[in-house]
């Protein structure tokens, strides 16, 4: 469910997977090659014109990458522009 106290960024997929650092980047592609879930979330990705940080299935993809240890949520906060980039 889409969060209304959250700011609307949107993004191209590349300009969202370039938030993701490269051994993130790395866990991930790694992880969808034996969980269904995460390769069909990165198909889905690669697919998308424009990724939302606030639509629901960008909000369930990274509860799911936090859910199975690919990210903190802390980390998923800050790629999906909910948190301040540290300094």
């Amino acid at each position: 469910m889409a969060n209304p106290n959250v700011g609307q960024l949107t993004f191209t997929a590349y300009e969202y997977l370039a938030r993701f650092a490269a051994s993130e980047r790395a866990a991930i592609w790694q992880a969808a090659q034996t969980d269904a879930v995460v390769a069909d979330l990165l198909m889905s990705l690669l697919a998308a014109q424009t990724v939302d940080n606030n639509d629901p299935q960008t909000l369930a993809g990274m509860a799911y990458a936090v859910s199975v240890g690919l990210l903190t949520q802390a980390r998923a906060d800050e790629i999906l522009g909910l948190a301040p980039d540290p300094a």
